[in-house]
C-alpha cells in the first residue's frame, strides 16, 4: 500500500520553494511506492502557476475555497482533504501551512513536518507572522531545516534539537545539461542600449532580505568606474586607443560593457526602479520582472549574483553553479555551506561578501569580471559540488527516509 503524502503551502508564484515540493513528489511517485496531494492556499489567485505547474507534471492538486480571514472554515478543509485522500503524512511549508496543518494534523493524528526555509524578517507583519511561527516550530513532530545554520536557529527558538534534521535544498540537474539556444543570450542583449561584453544575473522576490538595492549600489559603483575607465574587465578596445582624449573615451564606454539583469516581482519593484532612475544606471540595470524560464536565462549570464541580507540555502544559488555560473554572494544563512571560496582553493565556486557592503559585493564581481580563467574554473567547480552534494536525488532519499521513521515511530 503505498504511502500518502500531502503538501500544504500557500504560493504566491512558482518559486524555489514550489520547485522543491514538486521535485520531491515526482521523484518519489517515481522511485518509491509513495502518492502525493500538492494542496495550496489561493493567495488571491497567485497560488495557480504553481498548481498549474504541479498539474503538467501529472501530480494530484487542490486549491483551497477558503483563506484568509475564514481560517476556521480553511482548517476544516483541510481536515475533509486530508480525510478524503487518506493522508498519512503533512508537509507545510510556510507559517499559514503549519499553524492550520497543525490543527488539522491533530485532529486526524498524523504526523506534521515542517520545512522551514528561513525567516526573513521584511517587516513587521512578518516579523510577528515569524514569532508564531517560531511557537509552531516546537509544536511539529519534525522540522526540516534546509541549511545547518537555519537549523540553528530554529533550536535557538526553541525547538528540541531531536526533532530537527538537516535536508539540503537541491536541483535537478537535466535542467542544465543541454543549453538552450543563442536567442536567451541575445534577450539578455536586447535589454540594454548597446550590447555588453558582460551581463550579470540575480533573481528573487523583489523584497527587503533579498538585498537588491546594495546590488543596485554595486552596480553604480561598477558602470560608474566602466564610464571612467574605458578598459575596465578586459573590454573591447575599440575607441580606447591612448591617442583619443579622455572625453572621447568616455563617449566610447557609453556603449556599456556591463549590464546587470534582476528577473522578479515584489514590493520593492518602484522603490528599486526609483534608485535606478535617480542613481543615472538605466541604460545598465534592468529589472525584467518574473521569469518562469529562469533555467534557460541561467547558462547564460557570466557572473551570478546573491546580495540577500538573511537566507536559508538559496535554491538560486543551486541552479546558477548547476549551470556553471560563477557566483558572488553574500555570507548569510546556509550560504556558506554552498559556496566553496576565494580565488585559490582549487574547488572555489565563487566569492563571498560580508551583507549590507555594496562596496565589497561590487569589488567581487569585479574580480570576477576580470579573470575569465578563473570565472570558468569556478563555474566548472560549481557543478561539481552540486553533483557531489546537491542532487535531487539524495534530497528526495533524506525525505523518504524521515517519512519511513516518522510512520514507524507512529504506527501509522
Amino acid at each position: 500500500m503505498p504511502l500518502k503524502i500531502a503538501h500544504l503551502t500557500a504560493s504566491p508564484n512558482f518559486g524555489g520553494v514550489e520547485r522543491l515540493i514538486l521535485e520531491i513528489s515526482r521523484l518519489l511517485g517515481h522511485t518509491k511506492d509513495a502518492q502525493h496531494i500538492l494542496a495550496s492556499f489561493p493567495e488571491g489567485g497567485k497560488a495557480q502557476s504553481f498548481l498549474c505547474e504541479a498539474e503538467k507534471a501529472g501530480l494530484p492538486v487542490y486549491c483551497f475555497q477558503n483563506d484568509m480571514p475564514h481560517l476556521i472554515a480553511a482548517t476544516f478543509e483541510l481536515i475533509r482533504l486530508l480525510q478524503q485522500h487518506q493522508i498519512q503524512i503533512l508537509c507545510a511549508h510556510g507559517h499559514k501551512a503549519r499553524m492550520l496543518g497543525w490543527f488539522a494534523a491533530r485532529r486526524l493524528r498524523i504526523p506534521i513536518i515542517g520545512i522551514s526555509h528561513g525567516w526573513t524578517g521584511e517587516n513587521k507583519k512578518i516579523q510577528f507572522y515569524e514569532r508564531i511561527d517560531q511557537w509552531m516550530h516546537r509544536r511539529m513532530d519534525h522540522i526540516v531545516c534546509v541549511s545547518q545554520g537555519q537549523a540553528d536557529k530554529v533550536i535557538r527558538s526553541g525547538t528540541p534539537a531531536g526533532r530537527v534534521s538537516v535536508i539540503y535544498n537541491a536541483v535537478r540537474m537535466d535542467r542544465f545539461d543541454t543549453v538552450s539556444g543563442i536567442s536567451f543570450r541575445q534577450h539578455l542583449e536586447a535589454m540594454f542600449p548597446s550590447k555588453p561584453k558582460f551581463i550579470i544575473g540575480a533573481a528573487g522576490r523583489l523584497s527587503p532580505e533579498k538585498g537588491f538595492d546594495l546590488l543596485i549600489s554595486a552596480a553604480k559603483t561598477l558602470t560608474d568606474k566602466t564610464l571612467t575607465e574605458p578598459q575596465s574587465f578586459d573590454c573591447d578596445k575599440k575607441g580606447a586607443d591612448k591617442g583619443q582624449t579622455a572625453e572621447e573615451n568616455r563617449q566610447t564606454v557609453n556603449s556599456p560593457n556591463i549590464g546587470f539583469v534582476l528577473f522578479g516581482d515584489g514590493t520593492l519593484q518602484e522603490a528599486l526602479q526609483k534608485q535606478i532612475d535617480e542613481a543615472g544606471i538605466s541604460p545598465f540595470v534592468k529589472l525584467a520582472g518574473f521569469t518562469d524560464r529562469l533555467d534557460q536565462y541561467m547558462p547564460h549570464f557570466d557572473l551570478f549574483v546573491q546580495s540577500s541580507r538573511t537566507e536559508g540555502l538559496p535554491s538560486v544559488l543551486l541552479e546558477a553553479m548547476a549551470a556553471k555560473r560563477a557566483v558572488v554572494a553574500t555570507k548569510v544563512g546556509g550560504t556558506g555551506e554552498l559556496v566553496a571560496e576565494g580565488s585559490a582553493a582549487e574547488d572555489s565556486t565563487g566569492f563571498m561578501v560580508p551583507p549590507n557592503d555594496p562596496v565589497a559585493l561590487a569589488a567581487a564581481i569585479q574580480k570576477v569580471l576580470n579573470d575569465d580563467k578563473l570565472r570558468r574554473t569556478m563555474g566548472e567547480n560549481g557543478r561539481k559540488r552540486i553533483e557531489q552534494n546537491f542532487t535531487i536525488e539524495a534530497q528526495t532519499e533524506a525525505y523518504w527516509n524521515l517519512f519511513c521513521r516518522l510512520i514507524s515511530l507512529r504506527g501509522v
